[in-house]
């Protein structure tokens, strides 16, 4: 998986537009790598959708075969 194909699974998760990834301390991602978190296994971040709204999100791997998935709004 790209970040390209991670900003259009999310963006597909969201219903909007995902067009900035960054790490949860804001930085920019270069790589996926950058995003990945341990426990639980997945993937974290934050996000920027086309009208400038910012979320924390994570996607983790539950049982295997199923991939969860939580955004929550950040403050401007």
């Amino acid at each position: 998986m790209t970040l390209e194909d991670l900003k259009a699974d999310l963006s597909e998760r969201l219903g909007r537009k995902v067009v900035d990834l960054q790490t949860r301390d804001g930085d920019p991602v270069e790589q996926m790598e950058d995003l990945y978190q341990p426990s639980p296994a997945g993937f974290a971040g934050r996000l920027c959708l086309r009208n400038g709204a910012r979320f924390a999100w994570e996607l983790w791997l539950e049982d295997g075969d199923h991939w969860n998935f939580q955004a929550t709004p950040l403050n401007p």
